[in-house]
């Protein structure tokens, strides 16, 4: 812990005991009573503390009574705690409780995030993120999930784990956040796991991309060229067509009515997954290593945060063992490996969201297919910490939650709004021991849709997509899901989806599973939320639901040159390939610039010399990385900004970077409408140039690093819960992924390489949720600088915490 926390935990401490502490800074004012419950925290929070290691060597380890059996909880160095446990109900219910010891503020935020609850803590800045939370109704398909959910082993040790998060609640003090928000949190139920699968499956497929690009091909003449169904050039995640079938769908696609949503889009995008998110991963056949053993090698790119994303834990019962991370809130390893197979997970970018428009027959009623129906309706009151209460209409149609912002009305059909049972299949990845077992349990993977590479210790290797695909139909015709439909005519529905209940996947909605694209045992297969193969089956996404294809591309030249040489794919080139921060950007887009010197300054073309001279690396102490980075931000903003700012589109409007990146010299697109004058490429790269200096000279930025800044807070603002900044490598175009805007921080949320030595990684801060352990941000710096830890698989540490069966 660095010496400035403690000052400040000191301050913080003394504001315990003598009674309050007053913070009326950012969005949420808090004044809230302490107690000296702050220094069991501070004991609870720090095993290896003297004081705490004195109280065991007095008493023993921490016993708690567990209905379900025994289990021992150690924490090794890392304070990653490995759980031991006579089953797995036993198991389940000590990682609720482990869980709930180190993030229970981070889980019930979760929790009244998705609820709409989030204003009755934290105040009226939070209510329009609880009348959507709310108006989507995602507790209602959490609760459909838990129906859905037909193994028992799954029910059982979800509601263990709730018992565990409850029993600690029960026994312990509660985290400082509470005592500062002045409240204390609701019973954990088995549905909230569920709700936390429903948050994840929201940020990583819930997007509103058909009325964004309604909007913009509304108000933006001849725009709907920039958003095409494919990119031809991309590299796509299976190469030369070596998918398991080469069957294709019909895929017609109607040109789309041109209608504004830009209220309800504006009213959304706020809780639409952030740009940027992605991940790599990559399986290796042992052909290709040193022992003969595959690997697979993760690192999601996730929104960054205080505490961080994911849970790292080791798990270990007569029937389990298994390590990797977790979702806090999640009793099973995610991403991972069990004794026998390793696997791990990136985003498809599939689309599956649609939206839907209605005749309408009377403020309540709307027609659907040749019937009037009435919207199903009722008014929930949203609680709100000083200020007063609102309510909100949460209203239904047939597809699915109907949104209304300024008299304009969708309503949503989305995967995760029917009973989904990720829950079972995770459960089953957990005690996978070959790649076949694995390929079984994604049958139930229905959401959120990934990619996933996986590998055993017999030398099998896998890449499939996982989820399901919803079959859209116009007039008995299988059409793409990239508009709006027209819901009075049934356009465009899912056959067998039933919001807020449980659907028929296997019926003709939705593509059949033998069909999804799949590669087995091929000497490598490479993901970074690229198109997924030039053929595919059934219809995924258009182009721009898939990242840019920067970091796929340069994944594959790295595997293909590595390949080439003969030299062995050993871990330390695993690791380095997570670390390389070579931008494919910057390779394409550079010679915008050097084709533009005919219109540049001298001052101009000296920094277009530096800039072919640089070896293209987004590197902190790069002068030219930092030139390159705000060169393509002004170029993009130069552009795009005239023609969609004119229309009251903002840059979340703007098309890919792929689309900027392949536009003709000549395009009109370069041209200003405002003065009507015709403009090129060069033009507009020049003036971007010169923008750019401007900024540098007046910024006083001298390298990458000084903009490209590390900058996590914790939700509260409170500066000594946030973590130090730092300069970064990597930007949102390289591998080592990272992009910071200050008000979002996107980046590799954990990394992993799992070989025949077992396994590393790192995570982005610390285990524990609580300021007061030396765990709160202790792997930050290994984190930073693209190190890794080991993941290792014996139990570690002193026993800390034991877990008796109940007499």
């Amino acid at each position: 812990m660095r010496p400035t926390r403690q000052r400040l935990l000191a301050v913080l401490l003394a504001a315990v005991l003598v009674g309050s502490l007053v913070v009326a800074s950012g969005p949420i004012a808090l004044v809230a009573p302490f107690s000296g419950d702050a220094w069991a925290l501070a004991d609870e929070a720090n095993p290896d503390s003297a004081g705490s290691q004195l109280s065991r060597a007095a008493t023993g380890p921490t016993t708690v009574e567990s209905p379900y059996g025994e289990a021992t909880v150690r924490y090794d160095d890392r304070g990653v705690p490995h759980v031991e446990a006579e089953n797995d109900r036993a198991l389940a219910y000590a990682v609720g409780y482990v869980q709930a010891r180190d993030r229970l503020f981070q889980l019930d935020l979760q929790r009244r995030l998705m609820r709409g609850e989030l204003a009755e803590a934290f105040g009226p800045g939070q209510v329009e993120s609880d009348r959507f939370h709310r108006q989507m109704d995602f507790a209602a398909a959490a609760n459909a999930s838990w129906e859905a959910i037909e193994d028992e082993e799954t029910r059982a040790g979800v509601e263990a784990y709730a018992d565990g998060v409850n029993r600690y609640m029960d026994d312990r003090p509660l985290p400082v956040e509470f005592q500062v928000a002045g409240y204390e949190p609701d019973r954990w139920t088995p549905q909230d796991t569920l709700l936390v699968g429903k948050l994840v499956s929201w940020g990583l497929t819930g997007s509103f991309a058909d009325i964004e690009e309604a909007t913009v091909r509304e108000r933006v003449d001849g725009s709907g060229e920039l958003y095409p169904d494919r990119l031809d050039h991309d590299t796509p995640i299976v190469r030369n067509g070596t998918a398991v079938t080469d069957s294709q769908a019909s895929v017609a696609r109607p040109a789309p009515e041109k209608t504004d949503f830009g209220a309800i889009h504006d009213a959304v995008a706020p809780y639409e997954p952030e740009r940027g998110i992605g991940s790599n991963s990559w399986v290796v056949s042992g052909n290709m290593t040193e022992d003969g053993t595959p690997v697979v090698a993760n690192d999601p790119h996730l929104q960054l945060t205080v505490p961080p994303t994911w849970y790292e834990m080791h798990l270990q019962s007569p029937e389990t063992s298994v390590r990797g991370v977790a979702f806090p809130g999640l009793p099973v390893v995610v991403i991972g490996a069990t004794d026998e197979v390793a696997w791990g997970f990136t985003n498809v970018g599939a689309d599956v969201l649609d939206t839907y428009t209605y005749e309408w027959a009377g403020e309540e009623t709307y027609r659907y297919e040749g019937e009037t129906r009435t919207v199903e309706s009722r008014t929930e009151t949203i609680a709100v910490s000083g200020g007063e209460n609102r309510t909100v209409e949460v209203q239904k149609t047939v597809h699915g939650p109907l949104l209304e912002r300024e008299g304009q009305r969708v309503a949503v059909a989305w995967l995760g709004l029917t009973g989904t049972r990720e829950a079972e299949a995770v459960y089953d990845l957990n005690h996978a021991d070959s790649v076949d077992d694995v390929r079984e349990a994604l049958r139930r993977f229905d959401l959120p849709t990934q990619n996933i590479v996986a590998a055993d210790r017999d030398g099998e290797t896998l890449f499939r997509i996982t989820g399901q695909y919803p079959i859209r139909t116009v007039d008995n015709e299988t059409v793409a899901g990239d508009r709006v439909f027209d819901g009075s005519a049934g356009h465009g529905e899912w056959a067998g989806f039933e919001p807020y209940g449980v659907s028929d996947f296997d019926g003709p909605g939705f593509a059949a599973f033998e069909e999804y694209p799949e590669v087995r045992n091929a000497p490598y297969v490479a993901t970074a939320n690229q198109r997924t193969t030039d053929d595919p089956p059934f219809y995924i996404a258009r182009s721009t639901r898939y990242a840019d294809g920067y970091r796929g591309e340069r994944i594959y030249q790295r595997l293909d040159e590595r390949a080439a040489s003969g030299e062995p794919m050993n871990r330390s080139f695993h690791t380095d390939l997570q670390g390389d921060t070579y931008s494919k950007a910057a390779e394409a887009f550079l010679p915008h610039l050097t084709g533009a010197r005919e219109e540049m300054t001298p001052e101009q073309r000296a920094a277009v010399d530096d800039l072919e001279a640089w070896d293209r690396r987004m590197d902190a102490d790069s002068e030219a990385a930092l030139v390159f980075r705000l060169w393509l931000d002004a170029y993009r903003n130069a552009t795009w900004g005239p023609q969609f700012r004119a229309n009251g589109l903002d840059e979340s409007y703007f098309p890919a970077d792929r689309t900027l990146e392949t536009l003709p010299a000549e395009s009109r697109w370069f041209d200003d409408p405002r003065t009507r004058e015709t403009e090129t490429r060069a033009d507009i790269a020049a003036r971007a140039l010169n923008r750019t200096l401007d900024r540098i000279e007046r910024s006083g930025y001298e390298t990458y690093g000084d903009y490209n800044q590390l900058d996590l807070n914790h939700p509260f603002p409170l500066a000594f819960l946030d973590y130090e900044e730092r300069a970064m490598d990597g930007s949102p175009d390289t591998v080592f992924n990272f992009r910071s805007d200050r008000s979002t921080q996107v980046g590799a949320s954990f990394r992993m390489v799992v070989d025949g030595d077992g396994g590393v990684g790192s995570l982005p801060g610390g285990q524990s949720g609580n300021p007061l352990s030396p765990h709160y941000d202790d792997r930050l710096d290994t984190w930073a600088a693209g190190d890794t830890d080991p993941l290792p698989f014996e139990q570690r540490g002193p026993v800390i915490i034991r877990f008796e069966g109940e007499q």
